[in-house]
């Protein structure tokens, strides 16, 4: 498949999701794909695969792309996911809870494309997503990328007019500042390792919080755009 532009990226996205749907659980939240899975719960595992997908479809929600469908299965997902008297609920947390990490393309829903993942919601439905997410806030982390999950999560809330953390937002960006190195290097918080996650994590997170808090936190986020440019050299 040669790929010319933006649709036929738009088209190949929609294809590699397409086998999905037959999985998908009827309140949405759940994508119950068959075989073997990670070492973590089925409960997580079915939430990991509704949320993984939002990596994709929420740029191409953000740059004009349209699918009726997975816009319905998302919201419906999204709602019963964090609904506590709903069938398909995914559950509290504990400490270092993969649900955290499940958290980060849900947040970046709220900021990038909220016409799809936030707007459509009422009030009390708005709350009871914060509410979930909000979580996140109560329990330990690993000291690695996955700060920049809390962060993403506190960064949406807060764009959202909603409940977050601000002082714990500052903390985790303190810390995952304390991980650079030099000439656009990372190293993952407490681990040695620097390879893949420098491009994977630790650039894309940062940008991401750079284009909506940008205005705000002008000084820090200069900061990490020179990096972010360091590394792509």
């Amino acid at each position: 498949m040669e790929l010319k532009g933006k649709k036929d990226y738009q088209d190949l996205l929609l294809k590699l999701l397409e086998p999905l749907k037959k999985y998908i659980s009827p309140g949405g939240a759940r994508i119950r794909v068959p075989g073997a899975g990670a070492c973590y719960s089925r409960d997580v595992i079915e939430m990991e695969a509704f949320a993984r997908p939002l990596w994709g479809l929420v740029p191409f929600w953000a740059g004009g792309g349209k699918d009726r469908e997975w816009e319905d299965i998302c919201r419906r997902g999204l709602l019963a996911g964090t609904d506590p008297n709903h069938p398909e609920y995914w559950g509290g947390f504990g400490d270092n809870d993969q649900k955290f990490v499940e958290m980060g393309p849900i947040a970046l829903g709220m900021l990038m494309a909220p016409e799809v993942l936030w707007n459509p919601y009422s009030t009390e439905e708005k709350k009871q997503i914060a509410a979930w997410l909000g979580q996140i806030n109560e329990y330990s982390l690993p000291q690695c990328n996955w700060y920049y999950f809390r962060i993403l999560v506190n960064l949406a809330l807060k764009c959202r007019n909603m409940p977050y953390n601000q002082k714990q937002m500052e903390a985790d960006l303190k810390v995952m500042e304390d991980c650079y190195l030099d000439d656009g290097w990372y190293v993952d918080g407490v681990s040695c390792q620097k390879d893949y996650y420098s491009a994977f994590a630790m650039e894309f997170y940062s940008q991401i919080y750079c284009v909506y808090a940008g205005e705000e936190d002008r000084e820090r986020c200069s900061r990490l755009l020179l990096r972010a440019a360091r590394f792509a050299d």
